[in-house]
């Protein structure tokens, strides 16, 4: 067992680390480069504070800080760099010497979530639900796809496990200990995204099922309660300190991130949400076959006393909250994603020890059919993923610009293209109050997120579309790469505002090049347009 277990992990290593350098040097997720700019400015200026707290994020920034530390150091024994600004001077030429390392950590983070799912599936099932839950979470499409990025949300689903494996392990057996490396690793999952706190849930199931069996009074359950939470709000404010140091731009942050809607990701009702989730982000992260077997796996853990407790309060608590919101993305679904898995587990669990009545070769056979019926097209569909996003349509575009724009001439991009930055063009970027500024005049002053924040505004997206209506004239350019017409496009009654200006621009110039995602080829990403004036 420990042997098939070792190949899930180095399995589901090889999945994440493929084409991961997907894009580079051009940023195709611009909120990479924001949460690396928490990190540098912790290092420039010499302090815990990131400057952002919107997910909150901090401990992302903070692993960034010590993995662009690590990067330096190896640089600057090795010659490469002779300083920090000769570093910082790098960086910003060619962000790949920052972000790669970065997503490499982040794919180190979501081979961690698969241990700890099959650790926490040991320890309420057994090992073979824990090999079935770590399997199916290894090849999923969607924790794939998250576990290449620079974000949050992989970091806070692994803090949120190794939470729900110590609760687990005090419902075994209750201690100080294991009740305070539940607070440690509940903290640290909130100090990364805020949504996390509800894997408090579970200690509250078991600490009430504990005056539930007589085991504890009402009062000393209802104290354990209060001092659970209180614990968890200390060590937060230990980790993250600038959150009430730097209250005032918290709330800012959180402001900005309560937003009505979102291109490409306005939600509705809560029954219109679920079925969104359902449809979208849990079939594809599990399938059809892995998302049936789930449903079946989760009922039968609602019959087990301890593995209910700590799993579905956490399970259900998620799917309200997401039901809930006014916007929908489906990293959003991946804290379910580990704890569907071990639904999965269990039902290939029980498959398992009811073939065992069957002889022995049906006790192996059928584990492995199960499974491998849910394994090989969620693998199929992760590898089919890597690899069109290694094909994306910026980078395309880029190519093409390359190849066909002449020398001297001004280019207007809405993407962080920074494969263009060496090329012999004047390039302007749509920010928002400020216009569209120099792009390499920005680069060059080392840019940070305050002036980005500033110019930005409440928006939500900065592009072409978002830019002030009034600063429309400082984008006059002899071309334009157009990456977010078509999805505003597509929610036309939503963002008329946005339209209006597209138009305008669309309407001066002609257009060179469409470039579109393919469904039977390895190309994705949004219909990039480019257009001569």
């Amino acid at each position: 067992m420990k042997l098939a277990m070792m190949a899930v992990l180095v399995l589901a290593a090889a999945l994440r680390l493929q084409h991961i350098d997907f894009g580079l040097p051009a940023l195709n997720d611009p909120d990479e480069l924001m949460f690396e700019m928490g990190a540098i400015r912790m290092l420039r200026t010499g302090t815990l504070n990131p400057g952002w707290f919107g997910h909150p994020a901090t401990t992302t920034m903070y692993v960034l800080a010590l993995v662009d530390v690590l990067v330096f150091g190896a640089g600057y024994v090795t010659g490469h760099f002779a300083s920090p600004a000769a570093f910082a001077d790098a960086v910003f030429a060619d962000p790949t010497l920052i972000i790669l390392p970065g997503r490499i950590a982040m794919a180190g983070f979501g081979v961690l979530c698969v241990w700890l799912t099959m650790r926490l599936a040991s320890e309420l099932l057994d090992g073979k639900a824990a090999l079935g839950a770590g399997l199916v979470l290894a090849v999923s499409p969607l924790a794939v796809t998250w576990a290449q990025v620079i974000r949050s949300d992989i970091m806070a689903t692994s803090f949120l496990l190794a939470c729900l494996i110590a609760t687990a392990l005090f419902a075994r057996e209750a201690s100080k200990s294991r009740f305070v490396w539940a607070t440690v690793w509940l903290a640290l999952a909130i100090a990364t995204k805020w949504p996390f706190t509800l894997g408090a849930l579970a200690m509250v199931a078991v600490l009430l099922d504990r005056w539930r069996k007589d085991e504890a009074t009402l009062r000393e359950s209802l104290a354990g309660l209060a001092v659970f939470g209180a614990l968890t709000i200390a060590l937060l404010l230990l980790i993250s300190p600038y959150l009430v140091l730097d209250h005032e731009t918290l709330w800012r942050n959180l402001q900005g991130e309560a937003q009505a809607h979102h291109l490409g990701a306005t939600g509705g009702p809560p029954w219109q949400n679920l079925a969104w989730y359902g449809q979208g982000p849990v079939l594809t992260g599990l399938g059809l076959a892995g998302s049936l077997l789930a449903i079946w796996g989760l009922w039968l853990i609602a019959r087990l006393g301890m593995a209910a407790r700590v799993l579905l309060p956490v399970l259900l608590g998620f799917i309200v909250v997401l039901a809930a919101q006014r916007l929908v993305w489906d990293r959003w679904a991946l804290p379910l994603l580990p704890l569907m898995a071990i639904a999965i587990g269990a039902a290939t669990s029980w498959i398992t020890n009811r073939a065992a009545a069957r002889g022995s070769w049906a006790q192996r056979l059928a584990p492995a059919a199960v499974l491998a019926g849910v394994a090989l097209p969620l693998a199929a569909a992760s590898l089919d993923r890597t690899a069109a996003r290694a094909q994306d349509t910026r980078q395309a575009a880029s190519a093409w610009a390359l190849a066909n724009i002449p020398p001297g001439s001004t280019v207007l991009i809405e993407q962080f293209a920074f494969d263009l930055q060496g090329a012999p063009w004047r390039i302007l970027f749509p920010m928002g109050d400020a216009g569209c500024v120099d792009a390499k005049a920005m680069l060059a002053g080392k840019i940070d997120y305050a002036t980005i924040e500033s110019a930005r505004g409440s928006r939500a997206i900065v592009d072409y579309g978002t830019l002030a209506p009034e600063r429309a004239g400082s984008c006059a350019a002899d071309y334009a790469i157009i990456a977010q017409y078509d999805r505003y496009a597509a929610e036309s009654d939503r963002f008329r505002d946005e339209m209006r200006m597209y138009q305008t621009l669309l309407q001066k110039g002609q257009e060179r090049i469409v470039l579109r995602p393919q469904e039977n080829a390895p190309r994705s990403g949004p219909v990039v347009r480019i257009i001569s004036f």
